[in-house]
């Protein structure tokens, strides 16, 4: 379950972008995205003029995406030499733990292990797996790591497949391997058990989360205050930017042939997720699929649900929360999504497609956030 959005800082710049701006409905990109978002944030903050405060910043590839850091007002000795060393080997540690494309990381070698007795798994592995399962349960299984079967019959996985529509049989097949039920963890010492040796994990929902919640981890045990830090686009902030605003996060009309701005939020001390089915997708016999595959019927969602973006206060793992809450939302769709948003007092964006274009729905919690920024 991956995830496709582009975010980036264009705080400082509402009025710049105000031609760009298409009604407020929004969300993000993943691949190609920082192309995308240098061309964006280069043009508007050459109209803004240059920062005001030292800022550094980097980018690289990680985990088939795309990182995104910026420091502003950096601690004396980070440059971005530095820096980028540092954040490509946090990167490293979450690829080697819970990464299904490498076939060395921690979790591949569980998949590959046939055993139905307690696996040792790491305490970082532990604690991904850990809120996959409180997903689960929150989602009553709309959300589920062991969805990987599916998602590899599909064509999303590590190995990508013809695009094609899967057999009956095939998903029935697969659906035998599919449900958290069938996992049992223990915390101390972490360990993992399967009821089944053939039970495939994939985190993937979860895995841009974790990536932004341990860099900001490191950027803060530099003495850093004020930061970006982004894997696609799950992200944290903290404090504001080198113009000493809030760092304005912009989301992307859900349109695969469309670029366009829609809206920016500026924030601070948060961490932003979002969800969309417009770029990880493939059409056969006329039918449209999304790589959001609903554990519970094997198939991808049938919805004119778009992407669903969560805020939450930053800190701790809060950016792999609102990962994996984003792809909770969108798998169960527009009412019992809004319904589950409500009841937990989430701050959760969703955008709608109707005959007449896009329609947003927000939880009273974002809509709080979203009033808020205007005042």
């Amino acid at each position: 379950m991956l995830h496709y959005r582009v975010i980036g800082d264009i705080a400082g710049a509402v009025d710049q972008v105000s031609p760009y701006l298409r009604g407020a409905q929004t969300t993000w990109s993943r691949r190609r995205f920082v192309g995308w978002l240098a061309l964006a944030v280069g043009a508007l903050l050459a109209a803004c003029g240059a920062p005001t405060d030292p800022q550094v910043e980097v980018t690289g590839p990680t985990m088939g995406t795309y990182y995104a850091v910026k420091v502003a007002r950096p601690p004396a000795g980070l440059d971005a030499q530095t820096l980028q060393a540092g954040v490509e080997l946090v990167l490293k540690g979450v690829i080697d733990a819970i990464s299904t494309y490498d076939p060395q990381s921690e979790l591949s070698r569980l998949n590959r292990n046939p055993s139905t007795d307690w696996v040792p798994i790491s305490s970082e592995l532990y604690a991904v797996l850990a809120e996959g399962q409180r997903l689960s349960r929150l989602s009553d299984g709309a959300f589920d790591i062991t969805v990987g079967p599916l998602i590899n019959l599909w064509g999303f996985g590590p190995q990508p497949k013809a695009d094609a529509v899967p057999s009956a049989e095939a998903i029935a097949a697969a659906r035998e391997r599919v449900g958290y039920d069938k996992l049992e963890l223990r915390a101390d010492p972490p360990a993992i058990r399967r009821q089944r040796g053939d039970i495939y994990i994939d985190v993937s929902a979860l895995g841009e989360g974790e990536g932004a919640d341990r860099m900001a981890a490191y950027l803060e045990s530099l003495g850093a205050t004020d930061y970006m830090a982004a894997v696609a686009g799950t992200m944290r902030v903290r404090g504001n930017n080198a113009k000493r605003l809030a760092w304005g996060i912009a989301i992307e009309v859900p349109d695969p042939s469309d670029r366009a701005v829609q809206r920016i939020l500026p924030l601070t001390d948060s961490a932003v997720s979002t969800s969309g089915d417009y770029r990880n997708f493939f059409k056969a016999a006329g039918k449209r699929y999304s790589h959001h595959i609903d554990p519970r019927t094997g198939n991808p969602v049938e919805q004119r649900l778009a992407s669903v973006s969560v805020v939450a206060p930053g800190g701790g793992d809060s950016a792999r929360r609102a990962d994996g809450l984003a792809t909770a939302l969108i798998v169960m769709g527009e009412e019992r999504g809004l319904a589950l948003a409500e009841s937990q007092g989430l701050a959760a964006y969703f955008i709608v497609r109707e005959d007449r274009g896009l329609r947003e729905v927000t939880s009273t919690a974002f809509a709080r956030i979203a009033a808020d920024l205007v005042h």
